[in-house]
C-alpha cells in the first residue's frame, strides 16, 4: 500500500516505538520468573515482546518447570506498572521533532498501544508529552487488543480520520497486523533494541531523526 497523498492522521505504538521500554519491560519479567522459580534467559524472553502473555508465558512456565499458573505471574507482574512508573523512560531519537512537526502542518497524531492505560499514560506523563496526543487509546479501552484491528479502528473514530488517509508506526508484527487490519499505512520502526519480523509493514525506517511522514 503507497503511503497517503493526503495525510489526516498518524498513529503511533508506543512500547519500541516511540520509547524503548521492551527491554525494561524483559528485565521485569526475568525477574518475576525468577520469583517463580525459573531462571530464564533474555534471550528466551523476546518472544514475549508485542505478543499475548495468555499465548506466550504459558509455554515458558512449562518448558522450566514452574508450578504457579499464568495468573500468578500476572500478578506478580502487574502489567509491567513498574517500568512506567520507575525505570528511566526516553523517547526515541528524533521522535518528538516527529511528533511536534505533524502537529504543526495540522496533521491529527494517536496513540495506539495493547498495554493499558494504567502503564501508558503513566509513562506519557512523566515522559512530558500529553498534549502531544489528539487521542489515546490502550489495550484496555477495546474489546480486542492487538492484532484485532480494533485499537486503530477506535483511535481513528476518535481523530474524525479516514483509514485510507492514515498512517501507522509500527515495530511488532502483532501491531503491524493490526494496523493494516484496519486500513492504514504502516510503517515499521526497526531502531529500538529488539528488531522484530517487521516485514508485513509497507515501508521499514531505523531513525525518526529527520523522518518526514
Amino acid at each position: 500500500m503507497a503511503r497517503p497523498r493526503h495525510l489526516e492522521a498518524v498513529l503511533f505504538d508506543f512500547d519500541g516505538t516511540l520509547c524503548n521500554t521492551e527491554v525494561e519491560n524483559l528485565r521485569l519479567v526475568q525477574d518475576v520468573l525468577r520469583q517463580m522459580g525459573a531462571e530464564v534467559p533474555m534471550a528466551e524472553l523476546e518472544v514475549l515482546t508485542g505478543g499475548e502473555d495468555r499465548v506466550t508465558v504459558p509455554p515458558i512456565l512449562e518448558r522450566h518447570g514452574v508450578a504457579g499458573t499464568i495468573d500468578d505471574y500476572e500478578r506478580l507482574r502487574d502489567n509491567c506498572y513498574r517500568t512506567y512508573a520507575e525505570a528511566p523512560l526516553e523517547l526515541e531519537p528524533g521522535a518528538l521533532d516527529l511528533l511536534d512537526g505533524l502537529r504543526a502542518r495540522g496533521v491529527k497524531v494517536g496513540l495506539v498501544s495493547m498495554t493499558v492505560a494504567r502503564c501508558i499514560l503513566t509513562g506519557v506523563a512523566r515522559l512530558g508529552i500529553m498534549d502531544r496526543f489528539d487521542a489515546i487509546v490502550c489495550g484496555d479501552m477495546v474489546e480486542r487488543r492487538k492484532p484485532a484491528p480494533d485499537p486503530y479502528l477506535r483511535a481513528m473514530e476518535l481523530l474524525g480520520a479516514d483509514p485510507g488517509a492514515c498512517v501507522a508506526v509500527e515495530d511488532s508484527p502483532t501491531g503491524i497486523g493490526s494496523a493494516k487490519a484496519a486500513g492504514c499505512h504502516v510503517v515499521a520502526y526497526t531502531g529500538g533494541d529488539i528488531v522484530q519480523d517487521v516485514s508485513a509493514a509497507d515501508e521499514v525506517v531505523d531513525s525518526f531523526v529527520g523522518l518526514a511522514l
